[in-house]
């Protein structure tokens, strides 16, 4: 081992340690004293030394094992990486910034944090991938069991597969055939299960008992929040200026939870002045943050307010990476959101198609729908005047087109239908954007 005394767990409740990830794994991924299953990964190296790995801004990065020394792995001979991890372009969206002087007279920057180009599985959920495949690698782990709605499914099952370890991934019944494809490509085991993403993830906790087999810790596992974190080391490395809002559209909201993490550590070093703003988007049709978020701001926040959600039987989402009915992160994610002056919003889902074309049409980027749902929100928060002059906004791009073949046929909107030539027109394609312009006005 590198560094023995690298780092410890910590528990969030009562501040128990927690020497190792063996030992965290061994109590199933709760505290021994309060049964707590959320805990801080606590490095021993000082948080100033993060300065030097974030001090060349034109360093071509391998991947995020750049920050080896603030990651919860002891030997880098475990690192498990396709390359490219957590350090893919941060593309600064002029247009979104024109269009926000022009509507709304407010002077932004705005930048997408482009995770969609990761090379494994092009989604945001690579950069968990490499870190939980690196950490059950170094612990000798054999068999891993997950639930998903579909991305991060695939991210472990391909990451595992390269460590050697065996995944069994439960996919609710709405999960898309192609990303059930996906995971079985990697030899790993689906079960497809006859109900909604909460139905599968208390099947796979019951096999995972059943079988004495480690089971994902979801969006609390420190493992995963760790991977997230570094988003905000590479916006220090990177970036000119630091964001003042982060917007991502959450299913569960590990992102938002890595980014609070990462603020903790640097918080009073001077790498920035605040926390960014969260403003999180939900589909409308699976938005039980938002009406929890929502009934909280009515009631002006009363003793308890973060317990009170809803659960969601089966969403019907057309988003189904996002079909999260029972957020069980809302407890911890809420709070966040409010200690940051930011929001959780409804967005309308029919809304995601025009918004994929007009980034495709402006900068030729063809975003999935999740992270479409993001951009809906951005155009949603400059309107609710949410977004404000001076602003430098960070949209999480979390996953390509790709990922989603029946979205990407549903895209087409400038096709002709002829006879014979004389029926073709010619068209500038200028009129288009006036078009879709209508459209995201409309937003």
């Amino acid at each position: 081992m590198e560094n023995k005394q690298k780092f410890y767990l910590k528990c969030k409740k009562c501040g128990h340690r927690i020497d190792t990830f063996q030992e965290w794994f061994t109590v199933k991924q709760h505290c021994p004293k309060c049964a707590c299953p959320q805990a801080d990964v606590i490095y021993l190296e000082s948080m100033e030394n993060l300065r030097e790995l974030v001090a060349d801004k034109n360093a071509t990065l391998k991947n995020v094992w750049h920050y080896f020394k603030f990651l919860p792995l002891l030997n880098s001979e475990n690192v498990v990486s396709f390359g490219g991890e957590g350090v893919v372009p941060i593309n600064h969206w002029e247009f979104l910034e024109e269009y926000a002087k022009q509507r709304y007279n407010i002077h932004i920057k705005v930048y997408a944090h482009r995770n969609d180009l990761h090379r494994a599985t092009g989604t945001f959920k690579d950069l968990a991938g490499t870190v939980v495949a690196s950490v059950l690698k170094e612990n000798n782990v054999k068999q891993y069991v997950a639930a998903s709605t579909g991305n991060i499914g695939t991210a472990y099952s391909c990451y595992l597969a390269k460590a050697g370890i065996s995944a069994t991934v439960f996919i609710p019944d709405s999960s898309i055939k192609a990303q059930e494809s996906e995971i079985s490509s990697f030899g790993q085991t689906v079960v497809r299960t006859k109900g909604d993403y909460a139905f599968a993830k208390t099947v796979a906790k019951n096999f995972a008992d059943k079988h004495n087999i480690i089971l994902t810790g979801g969006n609390f596992d420190p493992m995963r929040i760790e991977a997230k974190k570094t988003m905000v080391y590479e916006w220090l490395r990177v970036l000119p200026e630091f964001p003042t809002v982060f917007m991502q559209a959450i299913s569960g909201g590990s992102g938002p939870l890595g980014i609070a993490k990462a603020a903790a550590e640097l918080n009073g070093l001077g790498f920035f002045s605040k926390m960014p703003r969260f403003i999180l988007p939900q589909p409308h049709r699976c938005a039980p943050m938002v009406e929890a978020w929502e009934k909280a701001k009515l009631e002006n926040f009363p003793e308890g307010w973060e317990n009170n959600y809803p659960v969601y039987d089966n969403p019907q989402t057309t988003i189904r990476t996002l079909a999260t009915g029972n957020p069980t992160a809302y407890p911890a994610l809420a709070p966040v959101v409010k200690l940051s002056g930011g929001e959780i919003i409804s967005c309308v889902e029919e809304k995601t198609f025009d918004v994929t074309r007009y980034i495709a049409y402006k900068c030729g980027v063809r975003i999935g729908p999740a992270a479409a749902i993001t951009v809906v929100g951005f155009f949603q928060a400059l309107r609710e005047k949410q977004i404000v002059d001076g602003d430098v906004v960070m949209l999480n791009i979390g996953e390509g087109v790709g990922r989603s073949p029946e979205y990407v046929e549903q895209l087409a909107y400038t096709s002709q239908t002829v006879d014979n030539v004389d029926d073709c027109k010619l068209i500038d394609r200028k009129i288009y954007e006036q078009q879709l312009l209508k459209e995201i006005d409309s937003i």
